[in-house]
């Protein structure tokens, strides 16, 4: 036998011998790694083992305010009306998506916590008083199918209130509601049902007055291109209630809103300027115009404002309008400028009602930092003034706000 030969056989033998050990081996799992999906935008990856596209964003800030207040109603309870407070808020948001032979069908759920003091905007008394508000809280929870959205989110009727942070006097509004909706070539349809109790809407809220068995009907048109977009709405509800105190009933009424917004990108001035216009009006719907509701003139003046109440509640005709603009300086530095007006003349039968009237006025300034990705820095101030047919709500106040936000 030769070297050769000899080499040769006892290659094969340990090949042979080696593949036997192998087969005794236990192979392992193929690794299902995380891989991106990049269907519906940034941020979502793949669920392992799924056709679901997952996103995860949310934010800590950080807020610590200050201000004054001169409101006859007010004084009298705390003639050293001056405040300041800090509070700390974080949100965790989830969305999850996939494609089917029916369209995308999505979900999403922005949590919120809060733990210290009301933050400093001046809109309730409690910002004043520094009442303790720790809370955890649903702010919009939402499926989408197509078409088809149901869940607690923005009302249709609302057009956004400026570039400031505390907001403009107008409808400021979240709802449990269903809306349908259509787009093509620019234009958008959309049409919902919501409901009133979500816009404290007496007669639902309490029992008594208003229709609880009928939600709010509202429709809007939408439309895009250029530098141009706007938004027409319109909405019909039973919020409002006429008291007869003879015979002690509560007989409801009709009430409707339009409003609308137009916002112009003005890239042609500085990439990222922006500038909105809008109004609304409203019959026996206070909420939709920002008398009442989330950024409102009732809220600013400790609930007074309409007749005692800071429900959507009494009869009356009113309306708002305000202006914001907004220059990107830098890509990380922005500021803003805005001013609103709201008018209310109640119509209102019952006498501790019946013709209340006042006029408000809010101006508000902004400045934006972002030192780097994901933090941002942002200083707020504000004026409110407030003209009313009785000196019980009438006065002014300012509120400035500083806030250390990290997103993700």
């Amino acid at each position: 036998m030769t070297f050769k030969s000899l080499f040769l056989g006892s290659a094969a033998a340990m090949i042979l011998v080696g593949s036997a050990q192998a087969a005794d081996l236990t192979v392992a799992e193929p690794v299902d790694y995380v891989k991106v999906c990049d269907a519906f935008g940034k941020g979502f990856f793949y669920s392992p083992g799924t056709d679901t596209c997952i996103k995860v964003g949310g934010y800590v800030k950080f807020i610590t305010s200050f201000g004054d207040s001169d409101f006859d109603a007010f004084n009298k309870h705390y003639p050293e009306s001056n405040w300041g407070n800090f509070v700390s808020e974080a949100s965790i948001q989830l969305t999850g998506a996939s494609i089917t032979e029916y369209g995308n069908l999505t979900g999403f759920l922005d949590f919120r916590a809060k733990t210290g003091n009301s933050p400093g905007t001046g809109q309730t008394a409690t910002d004043y008083i520094n009442e303790s508000t720790k809370s955890a809280y649903v702010d919009s929870a939402y499926l989408q199918f197509g078409p088809l959205k149901a869940g607690y989110f923005d009302s249709l009727f609302d057009f956004g209130q400026g570039f400031n942070d505390k907001g403009m006097f107008a409808s400021d509004t979240k709802t449990d509601h269903i809306e349908l909706s259509y787009a093509v070539n620019g234009f958008g349809l959309a049409i919902s049902l919501e409901d009133p109790r979500d816009r404290d809407a007496v007669g639902d809220r309490h029992g008594f007055g208003g229709n609880s068995n009928m939600p709010d009907i509202v429709g809007a048109v939408t439309y895009e291109a250029g530098i141009f977009k706007t938004k027409i709405a319109g909405a019909y509800f039973k919020h409002a209630i006429d008291i007869d105190p003879i015979n002690t009933r509560w007989d409801p009424k009709d009430g409707y809103a339009v409003g609308g917004i137009v916002e112009f990108a003005l890239d042609s001035l500085s990439k990222g300027d922006k500038l909105q216009l809008s109004a609304s009006y409203a019959q026996n719907g206070n909420s939709f115009t920002g008398i009442t509701g989330g950024t409102s003139v009732a809220g600013y003046t400790t609930g007074t404002a309409a007749g005692g109440k800071g429900l959507d509640t009494i009869p009356g005709d009113s309306w708002s309008a305000f202006a914001s603009y907004k220059h990107v300086w830098t890509d990380r530095v922005w500021s803003s400028l805005s001013a609103g007006y709201a008018h209310f003349e109640g119509t209102a039968d019952y006498s501790n009602w019946a013709d209340r009237e006042f006029d408000a006025m809010r101006v508000g300034a902004t400045v934006s930092f972002k030192p780097v990705s994901g933090l941002e820095l942002l200083a707020d101030a504000a004026y409110n003034k407030v003209d009313s047919d009785t000196s019980a709500i009438d006065g002014d106040a300012w509120a400035t706000t500083f806030w250390l936000k990290r997103s993700w």
